[in-house]
């Protein structure tokens, strides 16, 4: 079917009975000459409008954005055909009319009508299609604002709409140039004067018949009820906000000086489907007469001189600005209708800016570009092994352009028929093999161990068919056997040390990667048939090792692990031991020092007794030290040092060697004192 949405075709009913042309009491000051004012000259009084010429203001404005976007294809009435001529024509409401006299539901009646009449569009689309062109849709929306006298009021409008349509799809359907309604969106907005309380409650959209919904809004007149109409005509045509910030304007009062200022524009959404894809959340709120509304910011970027210069856009979306008659806008629009460009950035608190949108015009219509930010389809595509956002490389290209050519889509010339007798499918067949092969398929070398490995080649091209023969499980079984037999051998295996550092995990630790691997590429095709799951069950089992295969495979991590520390420590020898005896020296050299200190300040006390006359440990004149050695000294006269030291700490020295002459003690002195 043709659709047309209920965007196609809009009507506005606006009421025109007498208490339409109550003030709104929302006063506007028109008498701006306040310093310059003569002494004894009368202020004027502020004026308000009306409530029909604010609901004329806004419906006028709601038309005005609806055809700077869309131009073509969505049509707006009123309650006449000519919407600008029979306003003028019809005047304001006079307020001494008799409200029996007038009754909307004449306008509800011409608008169902209206929604009836079949437009070019439509024509077009039934003349293109011929036999088929009771296909085309047809679908509306209208628009009442009225003042209403309680919520059952609302109701009676509701059934009076509801039995006009009933009626006209009769009507209709005898008639060449009449189409029935198939769907019809009510609006009803019930506008009063400001300070007043409203009579008529809200309620969302509610479906009445499968033809007709309904809602109704409660808006204050004046400003309030155009924010209303402003919002909702972003509803019924899928718009969305966006505000150009740090514009900068020069002052008309002081023209050698600018200010910043902020402009709303309107356009379709889809200009921001690069925010909602990429999950950037750049909407902000925007308190607007009440309202809270969303909208996107996007920094000025410096104009560029050169409109000839290209930019990768996505996408062109008309712009319509929301305050159409303030200087800003005004400003903007005229920079723009001038030939100039500007280009739009995101705003970021950090890193470089990124330039997302421009603003230009083309035959007198500004459009906002998308500007893509990824890489260009126009320039050359990247290497594959450049990775994806050159993170990447290690991408297993050959096994990939293998993967190709056994899922290649070739001619299906007879047709074949499943176990149960249905036909099969070509197109499915062809995907459900693609699934199997796609269950398990690391695309990173590094990611896999089993598919590196030349002995799992029969295993893996085998296990993703959708039935196996014995000799295939009978394959796959020794395959498994292999493995069981490198592991025995202690076999070394392709782990990738990528992002790793030192040596990798340990060899068992290899391998028990590789068989939690397998068994997850196993575990994925076992509802195939009954023989992958026997491939399953012979491998569960080898996993399983007895007792002995656990004791050899600990010794083995045992011998491994002295290995790496004998290894490790031969190492840290060889590179510790020239300071480590300086260091052994040194300290020999500062417990003598201390001990000698010690012994110095006992032997000054008066209450101490006098210390024997024990000789030092070693001789300072006789001490090796690294000041008085010409060059350096040998491993075996530190070692002997270090030996000699620690011998004389374990007894005490022999009384006639303290007491000697050049290391000789005579014997038996006492003997020549007797016998004298």
């Amino acid at each position: 079917m043709k659709i047309f949405s209920e965007s196609h075709k809009t009507v506005f009913v606006v009421d025109h009975c007498p208490y339409m042309a109550e003030s709104c009491r929302q006063h506007v000051e028109f008498d701006m000459l306040v310093k310059n004012r003569t002494q004894g000259i009368i202020p004027l009084a502020p004026i308000s409008k009306s409530l029909w010429t604010c609901s004329v203001e806004s419906s006028m404005e709601y038309c005005r954005i609806m055809y700077d976007i869309f131009p073509f294809k969505k049509l707006v009435s009123s309650s006449s055909h000519a919407l600008m001529a029979a306003l003028a024509a019809v005047g304001p409401p006079n307020p001494r009319a008799d409200p029996e006299c007038c009754s909307i539901l004449h306008g509800l009646v011409a608008a169902v009508e209206a929604l009836c009449k079949i437009t070019e569009y439509q024509h077009e689309a039934r003349t293109t299609l011929l036999e088929n062109a009771e296909r085309v849709g047809n679908r509306g929306r209208i628009i009442c604002i009225t003042n209403a006298k309680s919520d059952s009021h609302v109701r009676m409008l509701e059934d009076c709409v509801q039995e006009t349509i009933h009626e006209h799809n009769k009507l209709a359907a005898n008639s060449d140039h009449l189409m029935q309604i198939q769907k019809c969106e009510l609006v009803l907005i019930h506008t009063y004067p400001v300070g007043e309380d409203s009579l008529v409650s809200d309620r969302p959209k509610k479906e009445l018949s499968p033809v007709l919904t309904s809602e109704v809004h409660s808006v204050r007149a004046g400003r309030h009820l155009a924010t209303k109409l402003n919002l909702l005509v972003q509803q019924h045509f899928d718009l969305a906000s966006t505000t150009i910030t740090n514009i900068p304007m020069k002052e008309e009062q002081h023209a050698n000086t600018s200010a910043n200022y902020d402009v709303e524009l309107l356009h379709h959404k889809e200009a921001h489907v690069d925010f909602l894809k990429s999950g950037d959340n750049h909407a902000s709120g925007n308190s607007r007469e009440g309202t809270f509304k969303e909208t996107v910011t996007l920094k000025w970027c410096t104009p560029r001189t050169n409109s000839v210069e290209l930019h990768y856009c996505t996408g062109a979306y008309r712009i319509s600005p929301v305050d159409v008659n303030s200087r800003p806008s005004s400003c903007l629009t005229n920079f723009l209708l001038n030939g100039r460009s500007v280009l739009l950035e995101q705003p970021r608190k950090s890193g470089s800016k990124v330039i997302s949108h421009m603003l230009s015009s083309h035959g007198g219509e500004i459009f906002l570009h998308v500007l893509s930010s990824s890489r260009s389809i126009l320039e050359d595509p990247p290497s594959i092994s450049e990775g994806c956002g050159g993170r990447v490389t290690d991408y297993r290209i050959t096994d990939f352009g293998e993967f190709m050519r056994e899922n290649r889509l070739t001619p299906f010339l007879e047709p074949r028929y499943k176990i149960d007798g249905s036909l099969e499918i070509p197109l499915e067949r062809a995907k459900d093999q693609l699934e199997k092969h796609t269950r398990y398929w690391p695309m990173i070398i590094s990611q896999t161990t089993i598919f590196n490995m030349q002995a799992v080649v029969p295993l893996a091209s085998v296990i993703v068919k959708e039935t196996m023969t014995d000799e295939d499980v009978l394959n796959c079984q020794k395959t498994i056997y292999n493995l069981v037999d490198m592991e025995r051998k202690n076999d070394p295996l392709p782990i990738s040390t990528v992002g790793t550092r030192g040596k990798g995990p340990k060899r068992d630790e290899q391998y028990r990667i590789m068989w939690n691997e397998l068994e997850t590429l196993v575990r994925a095709h076992i509802n195939n048939s009954e023989k992958h799951q026997r491939v399953l069950e012979c491998l569960m089992a080898c996993r399983s090792k007895p007792p002995e295969e656990e004791e050899r495979k600990k010794r083995g991590r045992k011998r491994e692990d002295k290995e790496d520390k004998s290894e490790k420590l031969g190492k840290d020898y060889e590179s510790d031991k020239p300071w480590q005896e300086s260091e052994r020296l040194k300290g020999l050299l500062d417990r003598e020092k201390e001990e000698l200190a010690e012994a110095e300040v006992i032997k000054d006390s008066p209450d101490s007794p006098e210390p024997p006359n024990k000789k030092p440990l070693i001789a300072m004149d006789e001490m090796p030290t690294v000041e008085k050695a010409k060059g350096p000294m040998s491993l075996l006269s530190l070692w002997s040092n270090r030996i000699n030291t620690a011998n004389s700490r374990k007894h005490q020295e022999f009384i006639g060697r303290l007491n000697s002459v050049n290391n000789k003690a005579e014997l038996y002195q006492h003997l020549k004192e007797e016998n004298g």
